[in-house]
């Protein structure tokens, strides 16, 4: 059936150090993939960006850090600098629009 894939599922990184994220989707007719970061210090989910086809988009307070790139019809990546104030749990998720 269809699903999203996001990997790795669990990362443990050394400080300052480039991280990949990659996602992807086998559901027909969704054009999004969307990352979302849940930290220990707010368990509030926080939009990072996403990605609209080949249109990446970075929220303001997350664009000195983090970088999207992909196709929101098939895969995505997140990249991002690791160090403390990015320990936290990724998630992505696949949309049909924005």
């Amino acid at each position: 059936g269809s699903k999203v894939l996001q990997v790795p599922s669990a990362l443990l990184e050394s400080p300052n150090v480039t991280v990949i994220l990659k996602c992807n989707h086998t559901i027909s007719s969704y054009y999004t993939i969307l990352w979302y970061q849940q930290s220990i210090a707010d368990t509030n989910l926080k939009l990072i960006g996403f990605v609209f086809y080949k249109n990446p988009t970075v929220e303001d307070q997350f664009k000195e850090h983090f970088e999207i790139r992909g196709d929101g019809e098939i895969e995505a990546s997140l990249q991002l600098l690791s160090g403390p104030e990015n320990s936290a749990v990724y998630y992505c998720a696949a949309s049909k629009t924005q």
